[in-house]
């Protein structure tokens, strides 16, 4: 499995092209005197090429299927667009965890986590940290640093024992699109829960997820910096937006989860029109 190749992280961008996933914005004299360089590593336009091999074969499909991931094997064709998700980040109350938008509208988001993903939502807490033997770490370590996500994401096609596809399964999704940090690395402190693959659909992924998101918006609204990264899976607010567009010419789509219906083109469509008319 071959990935494209990921943007460079950040650095000094004078005179450099604008990268998608990444926005210019001025806060003003309030929050920086300067233009701010805001990243965001949720890539969601990579999960359609993992999940395209994953289904032509059989037995990992069917891993995917035991671990209780099955809707990423429908999902439908995905993107993100800067100005889109700015916008709802900012929109983003992190005290109420909801979207508070024009007209009194508030949308809260933890709710609406598992008819978006449709991932598990059980009883068992996902915990970071969780100790690992060196061998199981040596696995996604490269010159003392983590690997980066889709390097894994490569490597897991030829993978077929279910233990080790399901661990690798989950550290590149969670690193490349369920809680991205603020590299393009994967994250090893997920690597104790996700190693204990016969619990992977009792987890309570859609809260991990939510909090994992809120966190990383929290940290981006207190950071004063002019590079910075958000972490978490952003893409579920633009998902979560569409469902509420209230517009005569828009048809928002029917379906579940979410993630399998809401495509890029409904993005194209609520991005070629002013956010604040469309509720």
């Amino acid at each position: 499995m071959v990935m494209p190749p990921e943007p460079a992280p950040c650095a000094d961008h004078s005179g450099s092209k604008k990268r998608d996933n990444t926005m210019d914005i001025d806060y003003g004299p309030s929050r920086s005197a300067k233009s701010r360089r805001i990243d965001c590593r949720c890539s969601p336009h990579l999960i359609l090429p993992i999940m395209k091999l994953i289904v032509e074969n059989d037995e990992q499909k069917g891993y995917v299927r035991e671990i209780g991931f099955e809707s990423f094997l429908s999902m439908g064709e995905l993107e993100m667009n800067k100005a889109l998700n700015l916008w709802l980040v900012d929109k983003f109350n992190c005290d109420s965890e909801a979207l508070e938008l024009e007209g009194g509208i508030s949308i809260p988001i933890r709710p609406l986590v598992k008819s978006v993903l449709g991932i598990p939502s059980g009883p068992i807490q996902v915990v970071e940290g969780l100790d690992v033997d060196d061998a199981l770490k040596d696995q996604y370590t490269v010159n003392t640093r983590a690997k980066y996500a889709k390097d894994v994401a490569n490597e897991m096609s030829s993978i077929t024992d279910k233990e080790p596809f399901c661990i690798a399964f989950m550290m590149a999704i969670l690193g490349i699109y369920l809680a991205p940090n603020t590299s393009l690395t994967v994250n090893r402190a997920f690597l104790g829960a996700v190693k204990q693959v016969d619990k992977l659909k009792e987890m309570d992924w859609c809260n991990f997820v939510a909090t994992y998101l809120f966190k990383g918006i929290k940290e981006f609204k207190e950071s004063n910096t002019t590079c910075v990264t958000i972490k978490g899976c952003v893409h579920i607010l633009s998902v979560i937006f569409i469902d509420f567009v209230k517009d005569a010419a828009f048809e928002v789509p029917v379906g579940f989860p979410r993630l399998g219906v809401v495509t890029k083109k409904h993005i194209k469509w609520v991005v070629s029109h002013p956010f604040t008319s469309l509720m």
